[in-house]
Formats: C-alpha cells, sequence, structure tokens
C-alpha cells in the first residue's frame, strides 16, 4: 500500500493540531458568596506572601484574604 498524499483523510490527520491546555495552569476563582458555614483554622505564611495574598483578594474584589483562598482552593 502507497502513501497518497492526495488522499483527504491523511492530509486531515496531518494538519490537525492538538490544542492541550496546560495542567498547572491557575484560574482565579470570581467572588462568589455563599452562606456555607466556616470554620477558623490557623497557618503560617512569609509576610511578603501574606502581603501578596492581600492583594490578591483586594484584585479579586474578596472581602478577605481567608475567602480567596476557600474559594481558590475549592476551584480546583
Amino acid at each position: 500500500m502507497a502513501f497518497n498524499p492526495e488522499n483527504k483523510q491523511i492530509k486531515k490527520a496531518l494538519q490537525k493540531e492538538e490544542q492541550v491546555e496546560p495542567k498547572d495552569k491557575l484560574v482565579i476563582p470570581v467572588f462568589n458568596d455563599e452562606d456555607e458555614r466556616t470554620k477558623n483554622y490557623t497557618f503560617s505564611l512569609q509576610p511578603s506572601v501574606r502581603k501578596r495574598l492581600d492583594a490578591l483578594a483586594k484584585e479579586h474584589n474578596f472581602k478577605s484574604a481567608s475567602k480567596f483562598l476557600n474559594e481558590l482552593v475549592k476551584n480546583m
């Protein structure tokens, strides 16, 4: 069986470009206020990370950094 470059199916298969979305892309959630109860947890952050976290929360219209983190992790 010879390769026929004029075969439409072969042309189509060779021209297809697979578009794969990166799996490690961070998607920042949109503020969505829910009535689910929350619990207090304590964890440590570097001061520079905390500053950036507060800025990201404010930039995306979240009331607090903890609400921002909650939505971010929930939507992963």
